[in-house]
């Protein structure tokens, strides 16, 4: 006798694995911050620095955009990004995932001060 009962199906938003791999990717010594980018600023996104989306396969894709602390090992810090990632996603979901693609988007250096907001006139 089977007891297993269909109760309907689940879905997951992609925003999930979105935030997984951005909290993920903050984790990782040399990250300062996400980026959002040019997607982030119109409001494309809803986790700024990260677009998932579904490929025809059915495999997520993950592309990651990312500001460094000046002196970073960008050899290991790129790969060690898409493990964490990884793991994260796998740790929570049988999702199949088929790219995680990383883009180093600025560097930050000690000291370097946030840049000037734009004057605005009074009236």
């Amino acid at each position: 006798m089977n007891d297993s009962v269909a109760l309907g199906k689940h879905e997951v938003d992609l925003a999930v694995y979105a935030k997984v791999a951005a909290h993920e990717t903050q984790q990782q010594e040399g990250v300062v911050r996400m980026s959002a980018g040019f997607s982030g600023r119109l409001g494309m996104t809803k986790v700024p620095g990260v677009v998932s989306r579904l490929e025809e396969d059915g495999s997520l894709r993950l592309d990651i955009s990312v500001v460094i602390r000046y002196g970073a090992d960008l050899r290991a810090l790129g790969p060690a990004i898409q493990e964490s990632v990884l793991t994260g996603i796998r740790a929570m979901s049988d999702q199949p995932v088929g790219q995680i693609n990383v883009y180093i988007a600025d560097v930050e250096f000690d000291g370097e001060a946030a840049p000037p907001e734009p004057e605005r006139n009074a009236g």
